[in-house]
């Protein structure tokens, strides 16, 4: 192997990759084990040694019950470890928030998404006949928040198995798998604790007006077809971020059947009037809501 080292380096990186597994490593050895002249009891165990061990050109690291390889002199960020870890996964949430320079926090939490399979949703409770004490029930109590998370470096990756969007809004930017601002604006407002809480959700719609596009939220919320109407909850923000009268109409086009709440486990409440929307008490200073 020593013999076609630089070979093997090259092999490694035309994969493009900056995190690689150990499925690809061993196609690597086993597209060119005879190129290289390798004995055939070489194993891929071997060749990992090889590599990581004698001569130190890829470095493994264990995260998440798996192993990943990096080369040894590339520089490998968090956020870019987190998403090799699975396929189609994405950055989402305040991860998200933070990629589109949406916040001035600086982020000690990577929060990315892998999707559920595809599967038939069935439900007792059909969307728009919503029972009202059930709603109160579910939003009296705390949020329900991932266990799933794992440490590198300092920093805290968290696994959200998200229901199954067909990655709607997911996009590539830099390398970078990511929701886009529109499908970013929506996971926070229906799940706020991924993204420091209700007033820092408001900060990032304040930024966020600007640059986005109502009829797009729009159509991401009918494709997403929300059991529960957090349309009524994004409305509600848009009007206290200050967004125009065109997306607020756009947002009140959705049908409100029921009051619903702007986030969970909260007992001092305000009432919005427009989004039939209970909301803490003094979360905002704006008349008429």
């Amino acid at each position: 192997m020593e013999l076609y080292q630089e070979d093997i380096i090259s092999a490694l990186k035309k994969l493009g990759k900056k995190v690689l597994n150990f499925a690809e490593i061993n196609g690597i050895l086993f597209t060119h084990e005879r190129e290289w002249r390798l004995p055939k009891t070489t194993t891929p165990k071997e060749f990992i040694f090889f590599l990581v061990v004698k001569k130190r050109i890829l470095k493994e690291i264990e995260i998440a019950e798996t192993t990943r390889y990096i080369f040894r002199n590339q520089k490998v960020s968090p956020t870019e470890l987190a998403l090799s870890l699975y396929p189609r996964v994405y950055l989402s949430h305040y991860s998200a928030v933070y990629f589109h320079d949406l916040t001035n926090e600086n982020l000690k939490s990577i929060y990315i998404n892998k999707e559920q399979s595809q599967k038939r949703y069935t439900s007792n409770t059909p969307s728009g006949d919503l029972a009202q004490k059930d709603i109160d029930a579910a939003f009296s109590k705390p949020m329900r928040k991932t266990n799933n998370f794992f440490e590198y470096e300092g920093q805290r990756i968290y696994l959200i198995n998200g229901r199954n969007t067909n990655n709607l809004g997911v996009k590539t930017i830099n390398e970078i798998t990511v929701t886009d601002l529109e499908r970013t604006l929506i996971d926070i407002a229906v799940r706020p604790d991924y993204c420091g809480g209700v007033y820092e959700v408001l900060s990032v719609y304040e930024r966020a007006k600007s640059k986005i596009s109502a009829n797009k939220m729009r159509m991401y919320l009918k494709n997403l077809d929300y059991t529960y109407p957090y349309h009524q909850t994004i409305g509600f923000y848009m009007e206290c971020a200050g967004f125009s009268d065109t997306a607020l109409k756009i947002m009140s086009s959705f049908p409100m059947k029921n009051d619903f709440y702007l986030t969970y486990n909260v007992f001092e409440l305000e009432y919005s009037e427009r989004w039939r929307l209970y909301y803490p008490k003094n979360f905002t200073n704006l008349k008429n809501l």
